[in-house]
């Protein structure tokens, strides 16, 4: 094993709606994976249970392992506050279709003040009763607009037309009728070029405009929302998009890592859910029809490209996020795709990985494969 290698792991212990997993489960997986594995952080959350996260805690210090609650900011947090809603192009509020209870990709607005406000409400009134030290930071998901795989067609991508952002168009001089207009034609989302770490180039001025204000509304809401975790002395990580998915969910993934201590693109190269990259690419395409996005940008080859493109811009340490957790039909994660996966970021020099996205779905051949590539 290289001396510096870092491996972060990530357990899901509940939505906010759903019901908590036992100690006694979590500490037998961590038992399992913290003595084969170079572990320096355990990212857990976001049903809050202090009992739970306590223990979890003191595992965690014996071996001087650091542990951030896993928290969602601008989705999934509506299902316990009312949060207001993005509104489409029409005026229309994109409402919560259905309850789920892991996830429910409900997005609130994130220029909305009231919704920022109310979101930490919901991290002070669940977290804050818990011991002192308990977690050395937090790791915030759901750090984004919706993408086109889970916003209703296109409509929760082209948002939002609040009262909020319409005041933020109108102080960046955005024209929001000339927007509309242009997603009318049939050439809309034409891009000239891609260069990599989302930064591409659109042949519609309008929607290159569209797309920087977003990231700009993201970036500021996330810098109130970091100086509140700052004050209370929490380390910062961030979970975001692959970065030729990111910008059009309103994430620069170069920016954004100057608010972190470290950041994780999710490199989901055979997930079949959200964040996944087939599942996401092939949402993007389908409602865009354009042909620079295609299926090579989550082949081994790209993404290991795309990572070490962050890295050597990344204001903080990048860590490669890898699908560990086999479900069927989802994430048909093998051992081969561990070893396969995990050598190709080694040998490009690439020593930092988040197995993701849930360790309790980890079953033990993936463990040990895991143990054996990287040790």
């Amino acid at each position: 094993m290289a001396n510096n290698t870092e491996v972060t792991v990530q357990i899901f212990s509940g939505g906010f709606n759903g019901e908590s997993v036992s100690f006694d489960i979590v500490e037998q997986k961590l038992l399992s994976v913290l003595d084969r594995l170079p572990v320096t952080k355990v990212i857990m959350g976001w049903l809050p249970d202090k009992k739970l996260y306590e223990k979890t805690s003191k595992l965690l210090k014996k071996r001087d392992i650091g542990f951030y609650l896993w928290f969602p900011v601008f989705s999934e947090t509506g299902a316990l506050k009312d949060l207001e809603p993005l509104v489409d192009l029409n005026g229309n509020r994109l409402e919560r279709i259905e309850e789920n209870k892991s996830e429910d990709f409900f997005f609130c607005c994130p220029d909305n003040k009231e919704n920022i406000k109310k979101i930490l409400e919901i991290f002070t009134e669940n977290f804050s009763s818990l011991e002192k030290n308990c977690f050395n930071g937090v790791f915030l998901d759901k750090i984004r607009y919706p993408s086109f795989a889970n916003s209703r067609g296109s409509r929760g991508v082209y948002s939002c037309f609040c009262p909020e952002c319409l005041a933020s168009y109108k102080k960046f001089n955005f024209n929001a009728e000339k927007f509309k207009l242009a997603l009318s034609g049939e050439r809309h989302f034409d891009i000239a070029e891609y260069s990599g770490n989302g930064k591409y180039l659109f042949k519609d001025a309008v929607l290159s405009d569209f797309f920087k204000i977003k990231l700009e509304i993201i970036y500021e809401s996330l810098s109130f929302i970091c100086d509140f975790f700052r004050e209370r002395k929490y380390g910062i990580g961030f979970d975001v998009f692959a970065p030729f998915l990111a910008p059009f969910t309103g994430q620069d993934v170069i920016r954004l890592s100057s608010l972190c201590d470290f950041i994780k693109p999710m490199m989901y190269r055979v997930t079949n859910a959200p964040a996944g990259l087939p599942f996401e690419t092939d949402a993007l395409t389908r409602h865009t029809g354009n042909k620079i996005i295609n299926k090579n940008m989550y082949n081994l080859d790209f993404c290991v490209k795309e990572i070490k493109k962050l890295n050597d811009v990344s204001s903080c340490p990048v860590y490669a996020g890898i699908e560990i957790n086999r479900v069927d039909d989802i994430t048909p994660v093998t051992p081969f795709y561990i070893e396969e996966t995990i050598s190709a970021y080694l040998k490009e020099g690439i020593h930092r990985f988040a197995l993701s996205w849930n360790l309790l779905d980890m079953p033990d051949d993936n463990i040990e494969k895991a143990a054996q590539t990287l040790c």
